[in-house]
């Protein structure tokens, strides 16, 4: 199974036996790992089948957007590709860069420095670009529809590696094969055309391999993502003579990383004069990112519109709940490969470091937390390998602990081919008993953005440090009302709230979520406008389309979310 012949740098997987599963459970027949995997590529062909059209192929996976493709390269705008035209989605995503690389494999488009939002940075992962391009025969058209299915393609080699891998153990070694196939960190790679599951592969199909020939495999994934390079602390040596790992280190170091060094050169003197991108932002100090997720969930779970009242299926509909799930999965995750060390395993000590720099995720990248599963593939596939090596009796609790957040992600991907853009939600809930608030109407008035809305909530953000409600009592009585919503603010600023120049509301919203709460209001009949004033500055909400939540161009204050009038 192992190329490798040494048995301590053999990876963890194919050192530990299964004899301590086979005394509790019956065999598992190989076989039914071939199953397993057939059954899940059926599954992602339907998805892929479903998506495509005579006129756009499968290019819904690359995630265009308006906005990129308006100032993409003239052959780029020119092929037929499936673009989004709900408004939250006019910047699209990361892969429709890479495909669009792919049409212009060596970067000589001058249009790139315009097309790409940092040419230096998207230029240095060019591999899958290659790969497209040789695949479409240089078609445009071909060209697109192959990147956009090389995640499918790459899923095939992942599936057939971790086969070798899990097949040794039985039972729980199906049970963990079936929960990494089709884990959230391959769907939220394949639903999109990232990089993320590619590099992944690679990485693992190096450490199987191991010595110099792993590190030849591990530089075709640096082409892929720079950061594959992690890689490279499950091919080291680690034990004496140390002059002989010292030896082996370097040659395999010189062969990992020469080739993306070459090829990063490359990339900056094509695109010399540009300021060479990182990924900025994206740390912060161990688990304050998860921290501040659970913290802005607590908010949501109360106050947002998770329907609390469904049975467990329809509460795992909730991309809401599913921030939670995701918490739990891979704290789930991390503490078990913490309690299970093994150093000389390459598997291990690779899972071991991408713990630590998951811990170290920032809220920034948090926020969309469905996004961030991509980066705990690494984790994910070792907890379920240590998990179906170790009998235990909380073998299940674990198991269902650290893979709780798969089937939202199964039935997300599922949709994908009958997903449309939503219809805009009415943008105030007004309830009242016995209907005394008949007569009320709430609009937005000046101030605010254009409305942004998603299936189960509207939103619009403040443009600058004033704006108005504007409250109609079309009834012949005075009435009173609570006004309640979610607010969101970039930045640490104060909230006031005057009704005809009585303040009614003066709180500091903090930088992310709170519930904002505003007591009786009276409304006589007629027109009543409410001013919101903050401190501070507007600030730009998306500089990079990667971060944020709806796109919201332009500089803004804060969001006014799922406004809730109740009338007394």
């Amino acid at each position: 199974m192992i190329v490798d012949r040494d048995p301590e740098t053999r990876p963890h997987a194919a050192r530990v036996g299964a004899a301590g599963w086979r005394r509790r459970f019956p065999a598992c027949p190989r076989w039914l790992f071939a199953l397993v995997a057939l059954a899940a590529f059926g599954f992602l062909l339907h998805v892929y089948a479903g998506i495509w059209s005579p006129e756009y192929g499968i290019t819904k996976f690359l995630r265009v957007g308006h906005e990129f493709n308006d100032r993409g390269t003239a052959v780029f705008k020119a092929t037929p590709k499936f673009i989004d035209p709900y408004p939250a989605h006019r910047w699209g995503f990361d892969g429709q860069l890479y495909a669009e690389m792919a049409l212009d494999p060596l970067l000589r488009d001058p249009h790139l420095h315009v097309a790409l939002d940092d040419p230096p940075y998207r230029g240095q992962r060019i591999l899958l670009s290659w790969i497209a391009w040789v695949l479409g025969l240089g078609q445009p058209f071909w060209v697109l529809n192959a990147y956009a299915a090389l995640n499918l393609i790459f899923w095939v080699g992942f599936a057939w590696l971790a086969a070798k891998l899990f097949s040794p153990h039985g039972w729980p070694g199906l049970a963990g094969y079936a929960a990494i196939l089709l884990t959230c960190g391959v769907i939220e790679s394949m639903q999109a055309s990232l990089t993320d599951l590619p590099s992944f592969t690679l990485i693992l199909w190096a450490l199987m391999i191991g010595g110099t020939a792993g590190a030849g495999i591990l530089a075709a994934a640096a082409l892929v993502r720079t950061t594959s390079l992690i890689g490279f602390v499950g091919l080291a040596e680690f034990a004496p003579p140390w002059r002989d790992a010292l030896r082996k280190n370097v040659v395999r170091g010189l062969v990992a990383t020469i080739p993306v060094t070459l090829w990063v050169g490359y990339v900056l003197w094509r695109f010399r004069g540009r300021e060479v991108g990182f990924d900025g932002g994206n740390l912060d100090w161990p688990l304050r990112g998860i921290m501040e997720k659970l913290a802005e969930f607590t908010v949501t779970a109360r106050n947002g519109p998770i329907r609390w009242h469904r049975w467990l299926f329809e509460l795992y509909k909730s991309y809401d709940l599913h921030a939670l799930l995701t918490i739990v999965a891979v704290l789930t995750q991390s503490l078990y490969i913490v309690l299970h060390r093994d150093w000389k395993s390459a598997l291990w000590r690779w899972g071991a470091v991408v713990v630590i720099y998951f811990s170290c995720i920032s809220f920034l990248s948090w926020e969309s937390h469905f996004t961030i599963t991509r980066h705990a593939l690494p984790m994910t596939l070792l907890f379920n390998l240590l998990l179906a090596t170790r009998p235990t009796k909380a073998w299940l609790i674990w198991f269902l602990l650290g893979n709780c957040f798969v089937p939202f992600g199964v039935r997300y991907f599922d949709q994908m081919h009958e997903r449309q853009s939503p219809e805009p939600l009415p943008e105030f809930v007004i309830e009242s008993p016995a209907g005394r608030g008949r007569g009320i109407d709430v609009q937005y008035g000046r101030g605010w953005s254009a409305q942004q809305w998603w299936p189960d909530m509207t939103w619009r953000w403040a443009r600058g440090n004033t704006a108005t409600l504007v409250v109609h009592n079309a009834s012949s009585r005075n009435l009173g009302a609570n006004l309640r919503f979610l607010a969101r603010s970039i930045g640490a600023r104060t909230l006031e709230v005057k009704v005809r120049d009585k303040v009614v509301y003066h709180e500091t919203l903090p930088a992310a979520r709170r519930v904002v709460s505003i007591g009786r209001i009276e409304l006589p009949p007629g027109d009543t406008t409410l001013v919101f004033a903050v401190t501070g500055e507007p600030v730009e909400h998306n500089r990079d389309p990667k971060y944020g939540d709806d796109f919201t161009p332009g500089k803004v204050t804060f969001k006014m979310e799922n406004p809730q009038v109740v009338v007394k």
